[in-house]
């Protein structure tokens, strides 16, 4: 076994891993990354075929129905989506081009298996060359799509989330442009078949690809970055108005703000209000995400307990944890940002 067959057998085994790692473990986006799961474990399947390529003599193997070109890249599209919020009724649609793929190759593996003459026949019609080519551009549409979708998942970031730190989808669009060239060097290899350097490239950057895009799964496989799918609603501004007259009197009556682990999901449930319509009022008529609106309403509340005599004993950091921040950086620097001066200078210029 060569260099290269024991890189391929090592990720294969890394692959296999990883699917069952999204696959099972217990993440608050179980739902999510399952189709992270589906997707590497149709890569294991893949890695396996290069082998039996290798090792089968026979020529209906190329033509095993297990291919997966029309497939894997679906079950990305279906993680960006849910990622992003876009909901669809039509997700079988976008199986249809895998079933037929796994249907032709089928009846032709079944067909070459019976009389391997008719392999000849398909070779000399370019078969295998036809089909590369139609499912380079289907996987590199449906790259261009995922792209566009994790743009519009990156600009809905803000509103749902104050920290956006390791929460958009670059490295998704990354390994899409990775997967785009990918496709383009396949070509290029079959149009360009004596080429010593082609095929060193190709093995490289999928090589790449792969380890690049088993990081970034695991990075996210717990970060919560889904916007909810809920259907946005075209409020007038005096509607909106009402719906965050509304979020006031709720927030302020139950002191939700209060609780360190109040975020946009959690708040929707209690209020009985959709995401989409508390954001679109915070941000319409506050300016603001829901995290920085209730990191408001925290700082106001350590500025009432300082001049309380009941609080005079505590310390900056013991008032802050009670009024809901969960860490001295956050409170620190929520607090310049909305007062426009340190605790301790605050402190300072009113006691």
């Amino acid at each position: 076994m060569n260099a290269k067959d024991t890189l391929f057998l090592i990720s294969g085994l890394q692959t296999l891993i990883i699917s069952f790692v999204l696959l099972l473990y217990r993440s608050k986006k179980l739902h999510v990354n399952r189709y992270l799961g589906l997707f590497f474990f149709t890569l294991f399947v893949e890695i396996v075929m290069y082998f039996l390529f290798k090792f089968i003599d026979n020529p209906a193997i190329y033509y095993a129905p297990v291919r997966f070109d029309f497939l894997s890249i679906i079950f990305l599209f279906f993680y960006a989506l849910e990622t992003a919020g876009i909901s669809t009724r039509t997700k079988i649609i976008y199986y249809i081009p895998a079933v037929i793929e796994f249907l032709a190759l089928s009846v032709l593996f079944i067909a070459i298996l019976v009389n391997p003459q008719f392999y000849e026949i398909l070779e000399d019609y370019a078969f295998l060359q036809f089909f590369r080519v139609i499912s380079s551009i289907y996987i590199v549409s449906i790259c261009v799509l995922i792209i566009r979708i994790a743009l519009r998942h990156q600009k809905s970031l803000f509103i749902h989330f104050q920290n956006t730190k390791f929460k958009s989808l670059k490295w998704l669009v990354i390994f899409c442009f990775l997967c785009i060239f990918l496709n383009v060097i396949r070509n290029l290899v079959s149009i360009y078949p004596d080429s010593v350097y082609l095929p060193v490239i190709f093995c490289t950057t999928a090589l790449f690809s792969l380890y690049y895009i088993t990081i970034g799964s695991l990075i996210q496989i717990n970060i919560d970055n889904v916007i909810s799918s809920q259907p946005e609603v075209n409020e007038s501004k005096e509607e909106l108005e009402e719906v965050l007259n509304n979020i006031e009197a709720y927030l302020v009556k139950n002191k939700l703000y209060l609780n360190p682990e109040m975020n946009l999901k959690t708040f929707s449930r209690k209020i009985n209000l959709p995401e989409r319509t508390i954001s679109k009022a915070i941000n319409k008529i506050e300016k603001k995400n829901f995290t920085s609106y209730i990191n408001a309403y925290r700082i106001e509340e350590f500025k009432n307990r300082l001049t309380n005599k009941e609080y005079k004993k505590y310390s900056i950091s013991a008032i802050a944890d009670e009024v809901g921040f969960n860490s001295r950086a956050s409170f620190y620097k929520n607090f310049k940002d909305i007062v426009g001066l340190s605790p301790l200078d605050y402190i300072k210029k009113y006691k």
